[in-house]
């Protein structure tokens, strides 16, 4: 006997195999304006309006304000504080970075993951930071948008660019997706093709959340799926990539993609700790001399670096987040703090520096 179950999980299984193939309906279609529709070249936008791409200066491509989940500061907004009380506190670890030279931040919160444009907005106006908010997915599925198809989630990723987020005329900037352990599932496999025809559609670029830890690293299984929907990698950064070691690293650059070196500061120790067994590769100094290899190599212009920080945190246990901040208390400003720092001393200019940090972003999220 088949179950209820069992036929929408066999008809689901028949529509991604259809949509698989690169073709874009009728409903997509009312989002795809003959020639594209999406951010004007050589500008960026902002949750406070769009920006010169030249405008961005300094630039963080991978941080959050907060991870959470969607609705989560609707349901239960004492858990950050409230409102107010964060914002607050945001703004102020912002200007606090503004101060140190940090220009512009890259909010990759996906509304999965409780992101919330009107709080960013009220950061940005009152730290003076820059911010630009993502369209795009998470790794785990809400049952609603785990049963949307390739074309579905195309669409609602071409809304949040074209129209505005919510009911918001702020726009998103960037496309964020992303693989973790598990692989490309059937699920991301949809979302990272929905990206690549947004993207395609609007020239918006991609940055991912990837799984770069051996033995099965994913970031070259993302550039598969990319790559057979016919999107420029010079689109997308896979990101989490610090974790590889070179040849991984190079693989991707070598096919045109960015890498992200944004998880440094997860490679920082509580004080007093001893590395473990096999982390060694994984500390946030082996990480630095890697992005100072791949400079050396002549692949500076292919790099991003940020933090993927964080000032808020409810999709992890409590504590999750203390834990990080003990071990890294420097939070948002570890890149300029120490990361950077760290590269000068073994030998990287500041020319090369300037190019990951504000000639890279400025190109990446402006087109030029």
């Amino acid at each position: 006997m088949v179950t209820r179950r069992d036929f929408l999980e066999r008809t689901a299984l028949v529509t991604t195999g259809a949509l698989a193939t690169g073709r874009i309906g009728r409903s997509a279609a009312r989002f795809f304006p003959a020639t594209g529709s999406g951010p004007t070249r050589g500008m960026v936008p902002t949750v406070l309006g769009p920006i010169d791409a030249s405008k961005l200066g300094f630039t963080l491509p991978h941080e959050h304000l907060v991870s959470s989940s969607a609705g989560f500061w609707r349901a239960w907004p004492e858990f950050f504080g409230g409102r107010e009380k964060f914002i607050s506190m945001a703004a102020d670890k912002l200007r606090a970075a503004k101060d140190e030279g940090v220009d512009t931040m890259v909010d990759l919160t996906t509304f999965d993951l409780g992101r919330d444009v009107r709080i960013m907005q009220e950061v940005s106006r009152r730290s003076g930071v820059q911010i630009v908010a993502c369209t795009g997915h998470w790794h785990d599925p809400q049952l609603s948008m785990g049963a949307r198809t390739v074309e579905e989630l195309t669409e609602f990723f071409l809304r949040e660019i074209q129209r505005g987020i919510e009911d918001t005329d702020i726009k998103a900037g960037v496309i964020k997706v992303a693989t973790d352990q598990e692989g490309v599932t059937p699920f991301l496999e949809k979302a990272l093709r929905a990206a690549a025809r947004a993207s395609k559609a609007t020239g918006t670029p991609i940055e991912t959340h990837s799984w770069a830890l051996p033995p099965n690293p994913n970031g070259p299984l993302q550039a598969d799926v990319f790559e057979s929907e016919g999107l420029d990698p010079a689109k997308v950064s896979i990101g989490h990539s610090d974790y590889g070691d070179i040849a991984y690293l190079t693989g991707l650059i070598d096919r045109g993609f960015s890498v992200g070196m944004d998880h440094v500061s997860r490679g920082v120790l509580p004080p007093g700790m001893a590395a473990p067994a096999g982390m060694e590769p994984y500390l946030w100094e082996v990480k630095t001399q890697r992005i100072k290899a791949l400079v050396d190599a002549g692949h500076a212009n292919k790099l991003l670096l940020s933090n993927d920080w964080l000032f808020a945190d409810s999709a992890f246990a409590t504590g999750t987040l203390a834990q990080l901040e003990r071990a890294n208390p420097d939070g948002i400003l570890f890149l300029t703090r120490r990361v950077i720092p760290y590269l000068k001393q073994l030998g990287v200019s500041n020319a090369a520096i300037h190019t990951m940090t504000v000639e890279n972003p400025r190109r990446f999220f402006g087109g030029v």
